[in-house]
């Protein structure tokens, strides 16, 4: 079942903004301790985010082997419209 989230609650979360930016950065499924150790937070505030954030439809919990592996659902539309927001900051960063 999915969870509404709204846009001012996902961007009000510092963490699970941090997940999700860094599963789209690395384009590929991470486990928690990884991602953890990318958004420099703890492993139990990343598994509790990233929960979360699986609840809202935004990331998929995949099994590999006795590992969980978080991954983006590019099914849906605000994951793709997280990901051009992300690109466009980017650019803009690098031209000034």
């Amino acid at each position: 079942m999915e969870k509404e989230l709204s846009v001012e609650a996902f961007l009000s979360n510092k963490v699970a903004v941090g997940v999700l930016r860094a599963l789209i950065k690395r384009d590929m499924p991470l486990s928690v301790s990884r991602i953890a150790k990318d958004i420099r937070s703890n492993y139990c505030t990343v598994r509790r985010h990233a929960r979360f954030l699986e609840k809202a439809g935004l990331v998929i919990l995949v099994d590999y082997g006795k590992r969980k592996l978080c991954k983006t659902n590019t099914a849906d539309g605000r994951v793709m419209a997280f990901k051009t927001f992300i690109e466009s900051w980017n650019n803009l960063e690098k031209r000034e």
